[in-house]
């Protein structure tokens, strides 16, 4: 007899099929004019430069959370985490120029990791609304399942390239077809292996397996059909920022769920827009002030901010102060 489908949902069925199929929808255009055309062709209808400003839409809006007083009530306040930001810059810059493979490979494995991370949080998330939070083979088996597809991942892009992600190769190893067609065969294997645990115990998630499907599709995509590295992580990277956009949404609407959704949505989208003109207003005064160093700085601004907001999200969405767990897990769990 099929286990009867779990009622419930991050928020509602239709807003859980908006997170997963909206966001690969966003990023499918530029798939399919990138499998239509040549590079150059391709490239020409849609400019890198456009795809990299996408992910800082949800970047900024992260960093309106976490350095947020009042949003923020994590065990890491606004003001440790500024502190930690500055020793990261540092660090970028040395690592930037002495060895930027190690900074450029760091960045690659890291926003992979982030984005299986954010959807290993959602699925806490509905097993925690499940009464399903207690059993650790639930965990292993919701992580497992969204590991699957970013080790994929990484696995298929050290086998067959591309290596040079933001003017830098990145390290890699030599995989044998073997142990890439094995990581394959894992992602359906694991996400299977959860629905027969839950089918063991009369459940049976729609919610889970849409956010596997979608975790799968938005890693793996864009590298089976593309081979420019910086495209495939800014795709991946785009339906991730869409979803938490999304999910940043409703939280806002959560913490204030009797107030007008535009009052509500107002500071978040008016952080976004402003942080949004404020990165391109920088980034013009450097191309105008220093041409020569132009490049340089614009990779060590990117590689201080977003590989940064990887470790805010993983912060500021794990407990409140004080050691109290928050009341939902959140996509950095």
């Amino acid at each position: 007899m099929e286990a009867p489908v779990s009622r419930v949902w991050l928020r509602t069925p239709r807003f859980d099929l908006a997170l997963q199929v909206g966001a690969l929808a966003g990023i499918l255009p530029a798939i399919v004019i990138y499998v239509a055309y040549d590079a150059a062709r391709a490239s020409s209808l849609l400019p890198l430069a456009s795809l990299v400003a996408v992910p800082f839409l949800h970047v900024f809006g992260s960093f309106f959370f976490a350095f947020s007083p009042e949003r923020n009530r994590s065990a890491s306040p606004p003001r440790r985490l500024a502190a930690i930001w500055v020793g990261w810059a540092v660090c970028v810059v040395a690592l930037q120029a002495a060895v930027p493979r190690v900074l450029a490979t760091f960045a690659l494995i890291y926003g992979g990791w982030h984005i299986l991370r954010q959807n290993f949080g959602f699925l806490r998330e509905l097993a925690h609304r499940d009464g399903l939070a207690g059993p650790r083979a639930l965990r292993r088996l919701d992580l497992a399942a969204c590991l699957a597809p970013a080790v994929a991942l990484w696995l298929f892009v050290a086998a067959r390239g591309p290596w040079r992600f933001i003017g830098a190769d990145v390290y890699h190893l030599a995989v044998p077809p073997a142990v890439l067609a094995l990581a394959f065969v894992l992602v359906p294997v694991t996400a299977f292996a959860r629905e027969r645990w839950l089918a063991g115990r009369g459940r049976s998630s729609a919610a889970g397996r849409l956010l596997l499907a979608g975790n799968a599709v938005a890693l793996l995509a864009p590298a089976l059909f593309l081979d420019d590295l910086t495209l495939i992580y800014t795709l991946s990277a785009s339906y991730h920022g869409m979803q938490y956009l999304a999910y940043l949404a409703e939280r806002e609407r959560d913490r204030l769920p009797g107030a007008h959704p535009t009052r509500v949505l107002l500071p978040l989208a008016s952080a976004i827009v402003t942080s949004m003109l404020g990165w391109y207003l920088a980034l013009t005064l450097v191309a105008w002030a220093v041409p020569r160093g132009a490049d340089f700085a614009i990779v060590i601004a990117w590689y201080a901010i977003v590989p940064f907001h990887y470790f805010v999200d993983g912060r500021i969405w794990r407990r409140a102060r004080g050691g109290d767990p928050v009341r939902v897990p959140g996509p950095g769990s």
